[in-house]
Parts: C-alpha cells; structure tokens; sequence
C-alpha cells in the first residue's frame, strides 16, 4: 500500500456516467449511475451529495464507497420526485467528496414532463331545501404545471337557476382553491322530495374533472301532512259534533252547572269550618296548576321575525284577567326548535306573552300590549296547539380575531358576511377590515339570523365559518387562521463579473436546514430554493472555498416569491478565517474586521448566529496584512496575519470592555455598613449605588456593605459614602479599561 506524504495525499477523482440527462416522471423515480475512480495514491472513502434538489428527494447509495488508489467503484443517484414537483429542465450537480482535501463535481439536467391534474371535491355533495342551496367545492391542483381552471355548473332538465363564483381560478402545483355553487329551484306547494341533480366542470390544460351535487327539494307541504291535515278535519268535525250534542243534553241540567267544594283539596281547617269534613281522595286543588293531563294545555312555536326560524329560551306566560288586573297563571320557556307546551291550566280563557332579553316583547298573536292581545281558549284535557308567534329581536354583533401567521408588516383581512337564510332579490350582506391586531366586528346585524363569513385577504386562501346570533346578541367568532401559498426564492450569484458555479446556498425552515447550489454548466450561477412557508423571514447563507461568504435576510410575504435576488461574492485568492470572542471566552457578533495592507479597503463583520463571533475574508492575495477588529463598547484589538500560499492560521481574537469597573466594601468599626448611599463622579457625571450583601462570601471579607459601579470610561473618579446628602467619606480611585479596581471605605 502507498504510503501517504506528511504534506498530504495528492487524491483525484475521475466521474465517468453513461448519460447528463435524467428523466424523471411526476411522482416517479429515475436514476443514474457515476462511475467514480481513485487515481489518488491512498485509499480513500468517497460520499456524494445532490445540489440543487431538496435533499428529501435524492437517495445516494452507497452512502460512502471506499476505494484503494486505481481502484473504480459505482455510485448511484436516486430522484423520486412528488406528483407536484415543477415540470421543466432543472440543473443539478453532484458533488463527490473523500476523506483527503478536494471535492469532484458531476452536473446533469433532470427533465420532468408536464403533468396537469386536478380533482373536485364538495362539502357537502348533498343538501335538502326547500328552494335554495349553497354549496362549496375545492378545487385541487394535483399536478405539477400551473393551471388557469374555468368553471361552469348547470342541470339536466334546465330547472334550476345556477351560478358560481368564481368561475375561473388560477391554481398553483399542490395549490387549493375554493368556489361556490349556489343553485334555486322553483317553488314546490305539493308533492313529495325531490332530487335535483347538478353537475360541476373543471377545465384547464386538456384536463376536464366533473362532479355531481344534489339539490333534495322539500314541497311546502307534503303528502304526509295533506293526510294529516284531512284527518284533523274529520276529528274536528266529529269533536264539534259530539259537544255540540253533550250539550243540548245537559245544559238543562241545573247540577252540572255548580262543582260541589268538596271537588277540591281543601285545607282541613277550611273543612271542618264547613262542616263538610275531610277532602275526598284525589280531590283537585282549588287555585294554582292542575295535573297534567287534567287540566288544559297550550302548545304552539316561536320564530324569528329575520329569518323565520325557530326561537329558544323565549319566555312564555298565561296570564287571566282578574279584579286587581292581570295574573300570571303559569308559564314555560321555547325549546331550541322555538316550540313550547304550556300544560295545568284551568279551563278558560288566556292572555299568552312572549318576553326575552334582546327581543320586543309580544303579546298574542302580535299585539305589542295586552290591549290589542286575543284571549286564547284553553278546555280541560285539551290541548290548544297552533299558537304560533313571530318575535322581533334587536340588532346584533359578531367579533372575532383573523390570524396571518408570523408577519414583518401587519396584514390586513376582508372580513364579508352574508345572511344565509335571504333570497338572491333581498341579499343581507356587510364588509369590514381587520385592525393591526387581527380583530374585526361587524356591528348593526338582522337578528335573529344565521350568517356565513368568509374571509379574504392577499396571498392567503380564502377561510368560510357560520355564526348564529340571537336578538341583541354580541357573538364572538371562532378564531380564523388563514393559510397561505408557499414561496420560492431564486437568483443569481456571481463574483462581480461572471456568474458563479458551485456555490452552496443554504437556509433553515423550522428546525430543517435546506441546502442547495448553483450549476457549474448550463444556467451557471442560478439558484432556486422552492416550497417556503409564507409569510416568513429567511437567512440565505451564500458559501464557496477561496470567497467570503455572504448572508442575505428576505422576508416573504403571504404567497410570494421572490425571483430576482442577486448576490455578488468576492474572493478567489487568500483566505483568513478567525473567531473573536469577549474575556468570558463567549463568542462576540457585530464586531467590524477592517483588512490592513490590501490594495483595497477590505472587511467583514463576525456573526451573530449560528457560530457567532466567526467571520471569513477571502479574495487577498499572498503577502503580509493587519486585522483590526473593533466594536462599540470594547477595546480596539489588532493583529498580523501573513498569508503564505493563500493560506493563514485561524485566527483567534479576544476583546476586552473599553470601560471600567469599581468594586469594594464600606466599613463601620471593622463591620461592613449595608444600606449606605455611594456616588461616584468624574466631574461631568454622577453614579450611583446601594451597599448590600456581596454575591459571594469570601474569606477574610465583610459579610456586607459590599457595592459595586461598573461601566466607568477611563479616567479618576472621587467615590463617596453620603449620609443625609453629605459626605462622611471619600477617596480618590483610577479607572483602567477592561480592570475592576477595588476600594475599601470606612466610615467613622
């Protein structure tokens, strides 16, 4: 086996592949094999990395192949690509590195054919109405070209009045888009349900996908209740016929005529006052409810005045006329469906009122007070049903919050509601922009009513939620969140004349670091990172041996893309890297590295993440420099460096505070004096301090009285212990940069 020099193996690699060109399918895989040879003289352990394509994607196998020096191997780069990755030529390099120093680069052009593809979807696909629906389909771009998507909807017979909106969309790879179909029959009194059957058409780029709705149409009345009308009929006529003839026999009975007491539950002392003894068993009570069953009920239903549909938690009350005015005799509370039953009453004639907070209050059947209210009939063991009455409520509100995500300027969201219970000739809508903070409120609506907001706002899709509000409510809105289209950033690198192959151009999303780079054949020098989330902020991080590396901040917006960056690296000759850090051994960013001795102004400032405190000067030629690195607040340090063959040790830099510090112990009698007053002054300004406990005890030191001044410019300063505003005592101390002094005061 050759053995290596102590200089260092002399290694080269030599690529041979069948084919520069890889096709690769849409949701597909595609693969190409290198041939890689070691013409090095040690053996040596090769990997390979993919630039250019999300690293996800590409599959290097082996991971490392080792091979003895003449000796060949195969590498081979598997794509598999996702159904929505962009069609076109994309330039990709790989890169082949080993053990000893160099790296070996491979370029080929992966071709991904156009697949345009889209599907349909409803939710939901069905909805029963008596004459109107609304439905939302998703419209889902599941190629990977993007598609401008024209939409149209009709049914068979022609019945039905459709439109949808928007009837065109533009709709990125793997993008979702969002229309409404809304559809209105004409009106049906008789009949049973019928399906109405409607169908949807996307067409965009020789691709055509269909999809079915229906419409369940509900008659005003149906079969069903035609039957039971004509049956309540029968009854009714029967009911009459049959009271009517109970009472031609008996009206002329006097005894009917007058309940004997002993019919109620009177009191025992009422009783036996009357000489009638105890109440019989099961004996009704005179005043209050009777049982149910016994007594006579009242049923009926109330709805909204806005959108006729059924109100609860509305207040019911019977109320008779008696010698003090009027009297609540019983009342109940409307079931969510707005139905109620009001059972127990005694037979009679009853005023019925209809409060509730948010609501005007009503008397029936829709007088405003009791003066234009009709008595409603109630008959023992009876129930009077049919007792239907329309409330008017008072305005409401809806509020809520629109979240867009991390963003660098506010966003502001078109909030739009619309009354889903109106017709097209009588549309209840209203509009409003989100504030700075993501809160909206939609005052002065019809209520009661349901309402469906959408809301809309640039680079986001579109977000639909309903909210029901009562009379006078104030509704608080589900949060919405909106999500936005991905984003891309692309560009240019160079070195400020031609464009610049084989630069890494890596950013983080998350917690993931992306990696990709620049072609060195083809479209040199051009970069692509796509599939960004939006709206973000992101550090793009430009490295290539011989430059100095450059870093770019983008914000993207929501949906944006950003295509027209331009980086321009210098470099190509000497390279001197270095790390600055402060007397704590901790790494320093911000810090201004100015190059000495160059023919021209040259310099970097150290990082601030990732490795802080590093930093890198490329493009100096071989000879002798100065590095001079300087930042508010420290010590200005410099240092030589000579490059020697374009090479220079790290360089390793530790900056000291440019201010001062003063520390030290008040004393009284030997014992240390907490609480004292300290001030400190140079003439110009005053600091000041309390003494308290030291953060550590020391050997030898007071337990307390121990202060300290800190951030002190350079110069002499007269440190003093007050007491009531005047001194008891004083000394003289020198402040040096980057020292603590130390000063002990006794008090008297």
């Amino acid at each position: 086996m050759p053995v290596p020099s102590t200089k260092g193996p002399d290694r080269r690699l030599r690529v041979l592949s069948a084919t520069d060109v890889v096709h690769v399918p849409p949701d597909g895989s595609g693969e190409v094999s290198l041939d890689v040879v070691n013409t090095g003289v040690v053996i040596d352990a090769i990997s390979a990395r993919v630039i250019g394509l999300p690293a996800e994607v590409a599959t290097v196998t082996p991971a490392m192949l080792p091979l003895f020096p003449d000796a060949s191997g195969q590498i081979v780069v598997r794509l598999d690509l996702p159904g929505t990755f962009p069609a076109g030529r994309h330039p990709v390099t790989v890169e082949l590195t080993g053990q000893a120093p160099g790296i070996t680069h491979h370029d080929l052009d992966v071709v991904v054919s156009s697949s345009p593809q889209l599907s349909l979807a409803a939710s939901p696909s069905a909805i029963r109405s008596y004459r109107k629906a609304r439905f939302d389909v998703h419209v889902r771009n599941t190629g990977n070209v993007p598609l401008d998507i024209s939409l149209r909807v009709g049914d068979g017979d022609r019945a039905l009045q459709t439109t949808i909106t928007p009837s065109t969309l533009t709709v990125a790879p793997g993008g979702l888009a969002r229309a409404a179909v809304t559809a209105l029959a004409p009106r049906r009194f008789l009949g049973s349900e019928q399906d109405r059957a409607l169908r949807v058409t996307a067409s965009a780029a020789d691709v055509d996908e269909n999809l079915g709705l229906v419409l369940k149409q509900r008659p005003l009345l149906s079969r069903g209740m035609l039957t039971a009308l004509t049956l309540l009929a029968i009854i009714v006529v029967w009911a009459a016929i049959f009271l009517i003839g109970i009472a031609g026999v008996l009206g002329s009975d006097p005894l009917t005529k007058t309940v004997p007491a002993s019919f109620f539950a009177a009191a025992q002392e009422t009783a036996a006052e009357e000489g009638s003894g105890s109440a019989p068993a099961d004996a009704l009570p005179r005043d209050g409810r009777l049982p149910a069953g016994v007594g006579a009920t009242l049923a009926g239903a109330v709805t909204g005045a806005t959108d006729g549909e059924g109100v609860g938690r509305i207040t019911v009350e019977a109320l008779r006329r008696g010698r003090d005015g009027l009297v609540v005799e019983g009342s109940t509370a409307t079931q969510a469906d707005g139905s109620f039953t009001l059972s127990g009453l005694f037979p009679g004639d009853y005023l019925l009122r209809f409060t509730a907070e948010g609501f005007d209050e009503l008397w029936f059947p829709d007088a405003a007070d009791d003066a234009g209210a009709e008595p409603v009939p109630a008959r023992a063991q009876e129930v009077t049903e049919g007792l239907s009455a329309v409330l008017t409520g008072h305005p409401g509100r809806i509020s809520g919050t629109v979240d867009v995500g991390e963003v660098t300027e506010p966003v502001s969201a078109t909030v739009s509601v619309r009354a889903t219970w109106t017709g097209e000739d009588e549309e209840i809508t209203a509009q409003t922009q989100t504030g700075a903070d993501g809160s909206y409120t939609l005052p002065d609506l019809p209520a009661p009513g349901t309402y469906e907001l959408t809301v809309t706002a640039e680079g986001y899709a579109p977000t639909t939620i309903t909210e029901r509000i009562t009379g006078g409510q104030h509704r608080f809105a589900s949060d919405v969140r909106l999500g936005a289209a991905a984003g891309a950033i692309a560009g240019m690198v160079d070195d400020g004349a031609t464009p610049l192959g084989g630069v890494a151009v890596t950013t983080t999303v998350g917690d993931t670091e992306v990696a990709v780079g620049t072609p060195t054949v083809g479209a040199v020098g051009t970069f692509i990172v796509p599939g960004l989330p939006t709206p973000g902020t992101y550090v793009l991080t430009f490295t290539k041996d011989g430059y100095t590396p450059q870093t770019v901040v983008i914000d993207l917006s929501a949906g944006e893309s950003r295509t027209d960056l331009s980086v321009t690296m210098t470099g190509g000759a000497g390279t001197v890297r270095g790390r600055v850090t402060d007397a704590d051994g901790a790494g320093l960013g911000a810090v201004d590295v100015t190059v000495g001795g160059a023919a021209t102004t040259v310099s970097a400032t150290t990082l601030t993440d990732g490795e802080v405190g590093s930093f890198t000067i490329a493009g100096l030629e071989p000879g002798s420099y100065t590095l001079t690195f300087s930042r508010d607040g420290y010590l200005p340090v410099t240092v030589p460096v000579n490059l020697t063959e374009g090479t220079a040790d790290p360089v390793a830099v530790t900056l000291r505070p440019a201010v001062g510090t003063i520390d030290g112990y008040v004393t009284s009698g030997g014992r240390g004096l907490a609480g004292a007053e300290i001030e400190a002054t140079d003439g110009r300004q005053v600091w000041s301090t309390t003494t308290t406990d030291p953060p550590r005890t020391e050997s030898g030191r007071p337990t307390t009285g121990y202060f300290q001044l800190g951030g002190l410019p350079e110069g002499s300063y007269t440190v003093s212990v007050r007491r009531g505003g005047e001194p008891v005592a004083s000394a003289l101390v020198a402040v040096t940069p980057g020292s603590i002094t130390e000063q002990l005061l006794e008090v008297p």
